[in-house]
């Protein structure tokens, strides 16, 4: 039972949820459906970004070496203020907000779409927050809500043991082929009861791992969530006081190894296979009527094998697409640096698919949190005022406005595959020492790059059956 005072704690403490979640960050949420079928005449689209891609190839064959490096190259900025304290009391901020998610999970409405949990976690973290981190700012850095407690609780102790350097991050590689594998066959990922214990479980199984490997060594090896976020502000314009086009940091980092690179792999081809398992062709394939549609609880395995079977099939055709260019060139290059540096530049593709393929639904659902915010744990309150608040779902009936979507989704596929046309040329730039070279080292890639435009594209304008 809860006690006047305690009702009034609590309208407090998620009044400051409220407005922590409404002014400082965004919320994204999965959800299985693109939201709608779209009927516009795709063909023409689908050919003039693939041709845009093609064209991008060509010019970077016949432009001047070096030109990339020129164009790419950051600029310093004026900003050395320090601003470690601060960052330590944010992250402490999103740790108490994760209590207060799971507390809501556990003791608010049973329904995903009234419960902020699922509704913060899928929408606002996983959809929004994964294009903020990797476009436009560091914003996991600041709100990472696993070293907080741990710093509270243990702010000085001696690592146990000792993470060996040479097993890298494919700790971090299990635990997000795991994940992928939660998100996409789980019976229930939405469920605000099992997210909780998800959730919950990860944050103790993080506490522990910091408490015996040490907090830096557990966050940049196995943490698979700070080890993604990590990856993809590669991407991001700014970094270290300099700001440069985007992927201007990837052309610099050299650190990564086998397990960075099927990392990336692992985000690809789990985008694309979350799109491609809604549709009717994969339906198909595993001999499910769209109209009969049997519920996730009957296709657990055949999603699990779909979805590593994705992740396998991606790696040996990135594989045999830089072997093929490495059998054409005249210079030495090793086979595994080919395809971990080649591995690296596909990221861009896996944000943009990321983008794409969420967007309708965050339009939705992103409504849906904030009328979620009005009453948390189902006690009649009306926070903020937004318990009238309505979710527009009409501007998807609108022919212009599903233009203006179409087109904001095909573009973000088509900039991505141009910007790894770019980071692939650069690569191979690097790596041989001819003109010739450089086009023969990645005429496996420029073919792989084509096909995957249409692909991604294909999946944007695919009816949905799930």
């Amino acid at each position: 039972m809860y006690t006047n005072k305690m009702i009034s704690l609590v309208k407090l403490v998620f009044g400051v949820l409220g407005a922590f979640m409404l002014g400082t960050t965004p919320v994204w949420a999965h959800a299985a459906n693109q939201g709608f079928v779209l009927l516009l005449p795709t063909t023409a689209y689908i050919a003039g970004g693939t041709v845009t891609v093609a064209l991008t190839i060509l010019l970077l064959i016949f432009a001047k070496p070096g030109i990339i490096d020129a164009v790419m190259q950051p600029v310093p900025l004026r900003f050395t203020a320090s601003t470690l304290p601060l960052r330590d009391w944010s992250q402490s901020t999103g740790a108490l907000c994760l209590a207060l998610l799971i507390l809501i999970g556990l003791r608010g409405p049973t329904d995903p779409q009234a419960n902020l949990l699922p509704l913060v976690i899928w929408t606002v973290w996983w959809m929004l927050f994964f294009v903020v981190q990797a476009l436009i700012f560091d914003l996991w850095s600041w709100i990472n809500p696993f070293p907080a407690v741990h710093r509270m609780l243990m702010s000085e102790h001696r690592v146990i043991l000792n993470l060996p350097s040479r097993l890298s991050i494919w700790p971090a590689v299990v635990l997000m082929a795991a994940f992928q594998g939660f998100v996409l066959a789980d019976t229930a990922p939405n469920d605000p009861d099992r997210l909780a214990v998800f959730a919950l479980g990860y944050w103790a199984l993080t506490l522990g791992g910091m408490t015996v490997f040490g907090r830096e060594a557990w966050l940049k090896q196995v943490e698979c969530f700070s080890v993604l976020f990590a990856l993809i502000g590669l991407i991001r314009m700014g970094r270290s006081n300099r700001l440069g086009l985007p992927g201007w940091q990837l052309l610099q980092d050299r650190d990564h190894d086998l397990s960075h690179a099927i990392f990336v792999v692992i985000i690809l081809a789990a985008g694309s296979f979350d799109g491609l398992y809604e549709t009717f062709w994969w339906l198909a394939k595993i001999g499910v009527n769209p109209l009969e549609y049997p519920g996730r609880t009957a296709l657990i395995m055949p999603t699990l094998i779909g979805l590593y079977g994705s992740i396998l099939l991606l790696t040996i055709i990135l594989a045999v697409a830089a072997f093929s260019g490495i059998k054409w060139v005249k210079d030495p290059v090793p086979f595994k640096a080919a395809f971990i540096r080649f591995a690296i530049t596909l990221l861009p593709i896996a944000i943009g698919y990321h983008f794409a393929h969420y967007f309708v639904t965050f339009l939705v659902q992103i409504q849906i949190v904030v009328a979620g915010l009005a009453d948390p744990l189902a006690q009649g309150w009306n926070l903020f005022g937004l318990g009238s608040r309505r979710v527009l779902v009409g501007f998807l009936t609108v022919p212009e406005n599903v233009k203006i979507i179409w087109f904001t989704q095909a573009g973000m596929v088509v900039m991505s595959h141009v910007l790894a046309v770019v980071l692939c040329h650069r690569t191979a730039e690097a790596l041989v020492s001819s003109r010739r070279d450089v086009v023969m080292l990645q005429l496996g890639l420029s073919i792989l790059m084509i096909f995957y435009t249409i692909f991604g594209l294909w999946l944007l304008a695919s009816p949905r059956g799930a």
